[in-house]
């Protein structure tokens, strides 16, 4: 049984797929990752299958029209919806061949909300199974703490429900450029918004998503599946770079401050930003260039730039977590258990800030167009100086930790395959 889990996007988006694919093979499938071609060697590393996306990720979102997405979208939704759209518009050509392939290959195959419908058509077409495998709720409910988007993010009401279609409405309009791709190869009229939103709100899936974050609402369907975070634990013996590890002994736990693959326009502003905020709150520091690319040549010696460390084995050092809130890190860092924060960009980034504020695990977030030294420097003294704050989010971390996303999901992928499951 050969199971292609897609997982288009930043190291962010593939790494749960990665996870999940590696539970898989200890269950007896066959599991191969399709992504950017910049991952090919992470993932064949891995002792995985790889099914290459002709596109370079990272380098994509180091072009104007990437850098425009990430970094532009944070104050203006329309513009965001737009930015989306001339991506996927981008890559809808580039890929189809590649996902068609990946179909003919397949006996099931689990994809995003990029290539929902169109894998859809496609499995429909070819005789295969299809799943979704999303790593942030997008299924419309009345449950604030649920919806993704919703208008009363604290209570429960029709209106969250209807803006959740809605919302998958506009979707249609950004992400159907592959669908379309994808159906002309297959001699098939182009795809409707009533066939993006079957796709998305019919097809089986499982989320990769603690139900102590996201609580599963009664309003969503029993073929939607919260199975808990899909974690990939770094191998044992992990050494950090010398002077990483001479860092951290050097004095107390540092704040970590990084944007992950968020692209940005001014790296050294930012940088600056950080390293004022740090020395107003009387904290050392650890700022991650990640794809923005931040640098400064005479940083103090409080701040350490980083490069790159496992997520599970940094993360538990830091008195305090501040990044962009993409899904993956957002999990690392309650799963952590130290207070985190989110400076949310696009996407579902403001939904995971909420999210971690709500849950008494951390401060309230920063959007993006709103980051100065003075809001950032506040953020850094609400985490590090409130001792209740760390008990809480000690405590969520732990009850984080015994779950076990992987081995639920590969149990449900499990039933569904063999026709216990709803589908």
């Amino acid at each position: 049984m050969r199971i292609t889990l897609i997982g288009f996007g930043s190291r962010g988006d593939v790494q749960p797929f990665v996870a999940l694919a590696k539970g898989l093979q200890r269950a007896g499938y066959e599991a191969t990752i399709a992504a950017g071609t910049n991952f090919q060697a992470w993932i064949e590393g891995e002792g995985l299958g790889y099914e290459p996306i002709q596109v370079d990720v990272e380098k994509l979102m180091q072009t104007e029209m990437g850098k425009e997405w990430l970094s532009g979208s944070s104050s203006n939704p329309r513009r965001e919806l737009q930015n989306m759209t001339r991506m996927a518009d981008t890559i809808a050509e580039v890929v189809t061949d590649d996902l068609l392939r990946m179909v003919e290959r397949a006996d099931l195959l689990i994809s995003g909300l990029l290539t929902v419908e169109a894998m859809e058509t496609a499995a429909r077409v070819y005789g295969k199974r299809h799943m979704l495998g999303l790593l942030s709720p997008i299924a419309p409910t009345r449950s604030g703490a649920a919806g993704m988007q919703a208008l009363i993010p604290r209570g429960d009401s029709p209106l969250n429900r209807w803006w959740g279609y809605a919302i998958e409405a506009m979707l249609f309009t950004a992400l159907r450029s592959p669908s379309n791709a994808v159906r002309e190869h297959l001699k098939l009229p182009p795809a409707t918004r009533a066939d993006f939103i079957r796709a998305c709100n019919r097809t089986p899936g499982i989320l990769g998503i603690s139900p102590l974050v996201t609580p599963p609402p009664p309003d969503w369907g029993a073929h939607i599946h919260l199975t808990g975070y899909w974690f990939l634990d770094e191998p044992q013996g992990y050494q950090p770079p010398p002077a990483l590890q001479a860092f951290l002994e050097a004095g107390p736990p540092p704040v970590y401050i990084g944007f992950g693959s968020m692209s940005n326009r001014d790296p050294r502003g930012t940088t600056q930003i950080m390293i004022d905020a740090l020395q107003k709150a009387g904290q050392r520091g650890i700022l991650h260039s990640g794809w923005a690319g931040l640098h400064a040549e005479d940083l103090p010696p409080s701040i350490y730039l980083l490069d790159s460390a496992p997520h599970s084995w940094l993360f538990p050092r830091m008195a305090a977590v501040i990044h962009h809130g993409g899904a993956g890190t957002t999990a690392a860092a309650l799963r952590a258990g130290v207070p985190s924060a989110i400076v949310a960009h696009m996407g579902d980034q403001p939904y995971w800030g909420r999210r971690v504020h709500e849950l008494g695990a951390g401060a309230a977030p920063i959007r993006r167009h709103h980051l100065t030294t003075e809001r950032l420097t506040e953020m850094i003294r609400a985490l590090t100086n409130d001792a209740a704050l760390r008990t809480r989010a000690a405590a969520f971390g732990e009850r984080l930790r015994a779950e076990d996303g992987v081995g639920t999901a590969v149990r449900i992928l499990t039933q569904y395959l063999d026709g216990r499951a709803t589908s």
